[in-house]
């Protein structure tokens, strides 16, 4: 006669499920989308470093166009601003960057200059935009 705890044993205790491997590709993907994902992220943050300076101006062209501040405040951002992006310890009308006009850049740079130490002028948020205007135009040149 047949016994019955092995005849029962599958209706009381189910057979384990079969263990396949873990497929090799899914891990493969994920490594894959894991790298794109990083790629994206260093170009996203490549892309916003480079934009900085042009942000920067845009932001010292709007100040001066809603007159945020005053005019010798906005020009001494927008000094900052030229030093660091043409990588000058000082701005100087005769020292031009290499890529840029000398004319325009000492008639840039002494209106500058006028706007930040010399008088107050009644049209100093105007010259101001008129600066970062022409920054904006080398700074697409870059």
């Amino acid at each position: 006669m047949a016994d019955p705890r092995n005849e029962l044993a599958d209706i009381i205790v189910p057979a384990a499920p079969a263990m396949a491997p873990p497929a090799g590709g899914s891990l493969l993907l994920w490594a894959g989308a894991g790298l794109v994902c990083v790629a994206c992220i260093a170009l996203f943050a490549w892309l916003w470093q480079r934009r900085r300076p042009a942000r920067a101006l845009n932001g010292i062209a709007a100040a001066a166009a809603q007159q945020q501040d005053t005019p010798v405040a906005l020009a001494a951002r927008l000094d900052a601003w030229a030093r660091m992006r043409f990588q000058l310890t000082r701005l100087d009308a005769a020292r031009c960057p290499s890529h840029l006009d000398p004319g325009q850049w000492s008639g840039w740079a002494k209106t500058l200059e006028q706007v930040r130490f010399g008088p107050t002028q009644s049209d100093g948020y105007a010259v101001l935009q008129g600066l970062c205007e022409s920054a904006r135009a080398w700074s697409r040149d870059v």
